[in-house]
């Protein structure tokens, strides 16, 4: 008997090593899961880096939901996304380019069954998530947030229905469009707008002189009596509305066999909506703006010149550098400027005057410009202010643009982690 039972215990080991060995063979090997990250409108092929200081991208947070072929769907993670160069020892990138790949500091790797669905964010504001109870609808709630000079809000696209079968990713279902080659595309778009303010002296052809010269200087404030005891000093400024609420809602939609449709889809912004269901007027781009205005001083520049026989001004003097504000309709932001003109023969100052634009009318940005009627979330917003100090007329060239537009590389080369342009 007991020899009986050695080999029965034999045969029974080498049953469950022949088991276990033809399981393997049939089950794919662990991927770890990583992320390829750029900040753009549609992804297409270059290998410009598009992470940088300015947008401060160097690591998001990343909510992930798995949806198994069996059972509920849980969630898979709640984690910081870094970026990592590609030495022997990756350490994280902070600033610059250099960047290799993008992946969470602890491993994740991707299940065996079913899918996940990613909804990732970046930026110095975060917002509050929360989820549905089967797990598809993700809401990012930003409520009462204060907009500062350098604040930053990306939300990427979210990535719906992805496993460690596909080793490329569509972005919207066409290869023609653009494609990443491995990890999970993240497509980050800015939630908040980039206001640029500069101006330059400009007169007709018909109006230039042959013995004047012509100067203008931008005043950062003016005291219009002279006496600093009475509290009458006007300043050149912009204000804008800084402090609202955005909310942001995802749903994943398809159904439970569309497993291996793979998509990255926008969010959708909810905004607030009065008893009559009419959207009220001053939402834009999803914001509902609070009730806190900011007061933004203009630069006081160097003078500009208008040499004789001139008629434009070889220098653009910067009044408002590139900053960050709130998406809100034009036309409740009020805008100021003093400025005070020069004519010089030769040397000699024979005529100065200290001028207004927006002063005693209040105006607003809206009825100098007429032309942007709010700024909108992910775009730049320049105005170009235009002064002829003869006619003593200021007009604006506003001018918008994508948030981060970047030239696509000659070569055309895919290059993970990096790269993109945006198309209008």
């Amino acid at each position: 008997m007991k020899k009986y039972f050695i080999l029965a215990a034999a045969a029974v080991a080498a049953m469950a090593a022949c088991t276990k060995s033809e399981l393997d063979i049939n089950v794919a090997p662990d991927t770890k899961i990583g992320f390829e990250v750029a900040n753009y409108a549609a992804q297409t092929k270059a290998n410009v880096a598009l992470t940088n200081d300015e947008d401060g991208l160097y690591q998001f947070h990343t909510y992930a939901y798995q949806f198994p072929k069996l059972g509920d769907a849980v969630e898979f993670m709640n984690t910081d996304i870094f970026a990592w160069d590609n030495a022997s020892t990756p350490a994280k990138v902070t600033s610059g380019t250099g960047i290799y790949s993008w992946a969470p500091e602890n491993d994740y790797f991707w299940p065996k069954t079913g899918w996940i669905n990613f909804y990732s964010y970046a930026g110095s504001i975060a917002p509050v998530e929360s989820v549905s109870a089967d797990k598809k609808t993700v809401t990012l709630t930003y409520t009462d947030k204060t907009i500062l000079s350098d604040s930053n809000i990306m939300v990427a696209d979210a990535a719906l229905r992805f496993n460690a079968n596909q080793s490329t990713y569509a972005v919207d279902g066409t290869e023609t469009s653009g494609h990443v080659t491995t990890g999970v595309p993240t497509l980050f778009r800015h939630m908040l707008s980039k206001l640029y303010i500069d101006v330059k002296i400009q007169i007709p052809a018909e109006k230039k002189s042959a013995n004047t010269i012509w100067k203008v200087e931008v005043l950062d404030s003016y005291d219009i009596d002279g006496d600093a005891s009475i509290a009458d000093t006007e300043k050149s400024l912009i204000i804008p509305v800084n402090k609202g609420s955005l909310t942001l809602t995802n749903a994943d939609a398809l159904a439970a066999d569309a497993a291996l449709n793979t998509t990255t889809q926008q969010w959708t912004r909810k905004a607030d909506y009065t008893t009559s269901g009419t959207p009220d007027a001053d939402v834009v781009s999803g914001w509902k703006p609070g009730d806190t205005t900011e007061l933004i001083q203009l630069h006081q520049g160097t003078v500009l010149t208008l040499p004789v026989n001139a008629t434009e001004s070889t220098a653009t003097e910067q009044l408002l550098a590139w900053r960050v504000v709130m998406p809100q309709l034009t036309d409740n932001v009020a805008f100021k400027l003093i400025y005070k003109v020069q004519a010089l023969h030769d040397s000699t100052v024979f005529m100065e005057e200290i001028r207004t634009v927006g002063i005693d009318a209040a105006a607003d940005i809206h009825d100098l410009t007429g032309s942007i009627a709010s700024w909108e979330s992910n775009k730049k917003i320049t105005y170009h202010i235009i002064i002829d100090p003869v006619s003593e007329k200021v007009t604006f060239d506003p001018a918008v643009e994508n948030y981060d537009p970047v030239e696509a590389n000659a070569d055309d080369v895919i290059n993970i982690n990096q790269g993109g342009i945006v198309t209008p």
